[in-house]
């Protein structure tokens, strides 16, 4: 393309948006606190003046072009905000908290039982304990209230497991004689 050829392109198309710019109706957009009566004023005006022309091609082309388009209104803005006034004052920090220590572990309560004394027969020994009030002989191998399971009696202690955690608890029993 010819350096004069492009400068009458770009002639036309200047010629062409002040054209159109003189053309455009300014009050397209309704303005703030005004009401469309200025623009439905106007395209009323020109609603008669088509009308008035167009009469004789015929009525009912003339009702269509002069029945007023409808759009919806604009919203109009609301004088608050509708957010509330960020502070850029104020305290910023980058700390994160940390997370909470996890729960202790579940632990055997302690052993209820009472040292009373203790019998070795056939060879076995035999632990006599005081719990809630009563007295009971254990040997290995006994459960006691569902609860207690002996393992163990020997070098003066006497070993328990706590079956719900299954965790192993000594009674101190004496020394062996």
């Amino acid at each position: 393309m010819k350096p004069k050829q492009r400068w009458l392109v770009i002639g036309g198309l200047l010629f062409a948006t002040l054209l159109a710019g003189y053309f455009a109706d300014d009050d397209a957009v309704p303005e703030k606190g005004k009401r469309k009566s200025n623009a439905v004023a106007k395209t009323t005006t020109s609603a008669s003046a088509g009308e008035k022309r167009r009469s004789k091609a015929g009525d009912k082309a003339a009702e269509l072009a002069a029945a007023p388009l409808s759009f919806p209104e604009p919203a109009v803005a609301s004088e608050e905000p509708e957010t509330a006034a960020i502070d850029p004052f104020r305290p910023k920090t980058w700390f994160v908290p940390p997370p909470p220590p996890p729960p202790p572990t579940p632990k055997a309560p302690p052993l209820p039982f009472l040292y009373i004394g203790k019998l070795i027969e056939d060879g076995e020994p035999r632990v006599f304990l005081h719990h809630q009030g009563k007295q009971m002989i254990a040997r290995v191998g006994d459960l006691i209230n569902g609860v207690y399971a002996v393992e163990e009696i020997s070098s003066g202690q006497m070993t328990f497991i706590y079956q719900p955690l299954k965790e192993k608890q000594v009674l101190a029993i004496g020394t062996d004689k």
